[in-house]
């Protein structure tokens, strides 16, 4: 008995797309997942980061005008990092955390160390309207 490919296929389908700049088939696996779960911005974030990885600027936008019009939002997200064993989560520009000084100091440490190491920050899926600082940060 053949299986139906459910969300996880089509889902992992559409990351395989983005790393391979396959445009058509990402489109359809999305529209598969778009079916299967409307309600997921996952999926809308996966296709637009697809175009712009292929600097497909008008279908970031196109998918942009199409989650407004559904009433989602991309929820932002966040980073964890352990402070004297205990774990400290927070979101991006976020300084509301009680220990937010101590938290972007670590932060500003390990991203010395990851640029002395040779890291290059991948900012090919980030925002086509911000600068390159800003995107390094977000990505």
């Amino acid at each position: 008995m053949p299986v139906e490919p459910g969300i996880s296929v089509w889902g992992a389908l559409l990351s395989a797309c983005k790393i391979h700049r396959r445009v058509t088939l990402g489109e359809y696996a999305a529209e598969k997942l778009f079916s299967l779960d409307p309600l997921n911005t996952g999926h809308y974030v996966l296709l637009s980061n697809l175009y712009a990885s292929a600097r497909m600027w008008d279908g970031v936008a196109k998918v942009r005008v199409l989650m407004k019009s559904k009433g989602l939002n991309k929820d932002s997200g966040y980073s964890m990092i352990e402070i004297d064993g205990k774990l400290q989560a927070f979101r991006i520009g976020d300084k509301s955390h009680p220990r937010s000084d101590e938290i972007y100091k670590k932060l500003e440490w390990l991203e010395m160390r990851l640029l002395e190491s040779g890291f290059v920050p991948d900012t090919e899926s980030a925002l086509h309207d911000l600068d390159k600082e800003d995107k390094e940060v977000t990505s």
